[in-house]
């Protein structure tokens, strides 16, 4: 499990004993944590990562939203998890991956999405060798078709970073997306926030 996964876990656990005596438990906290995307964000891009292999990168995500970029109109945050497959000389590599959980605000309704998955061809990993050194940049793009304030919409999500700190454990790095409305003719909500992602 990724080291966010964990103390999300502990978390979870800990708010459960606290409950006795058949009280509701305490929802866990959100995927998210804004200390957490500024200590991986702050981690330079590795460049030793593994030749081979896999791993799983799990985290969160929050994105403020904007109708033509100033207005606001909602904000969304979820959980988010990536595997990817490493190689030992540079190239592209198709990566699987989906949000999940999503929930928040638009146009003043609530936002409760299962399961927003990979855009089909809108992940990749980039490796890039030189000499001794192993670079990663991950990118990818989350969409789909969705009921959302009364009306069907089109909700795009994209994500990027660099492969971050030791080993390449971790990812840290904008958010952007859009909502879009049949025509398709007004101004879309844009989608503006950050994400993390560790793996063990």
């Amino acid at each position: 499990m990724a080291n966010g996964g964990s103390r999300v876990l502990a978390g979870a656990i800990v708010l459960a004993g606290c409950g006795g005596g058949g009280d509701e438990a305490s929802p866990p906290p959100p995927a998210f944590d804004r200390s957490d995307f500024g200590a991986l964000s702050a981690l330079p891009p590795a460049t030793d990562l593994p030749l081979r292999g896999g791993a799983r990168y799990a985290g969160g995500f929050v994105a403020d939203i904007r109708h033509a970029d100033v207005t606001p109109s909602g904000r969304i945050e979820g959980e988010l998890t990536l595997d990817l497959d490493f190689a030992d000389r540079s190239v592209t590599l198709p990566i699987e991956g989906r949000l999940e959980r999503i929930s928040g605000e638009f146009l003043g309704e609530a936002v409760a999405i299962d399961t927003l998955p990979l855009v089909p061809g809108a992940g990749q990993l980039a490796l890039t060798r030189e000499g001794a050194a192993m670079r990663g940049e991950v990118t990818a793009g989350f969409g789909d078709d969705l009921a959302l304030a009364g009306e069907r919409r089109r909700l795009d999500i994209d994500i990027e970073s660099p492969l971050r700190g030791p080993g390449g454990r971790a990812l840290a790095g904008p958010v952007s997306g859009t909502i879009l409305t049949a025509p398709f003719t007004d101004q879309p909500h844009v989608l503006t926030g950050q994400f993390h992602a560790t793996s063990d």
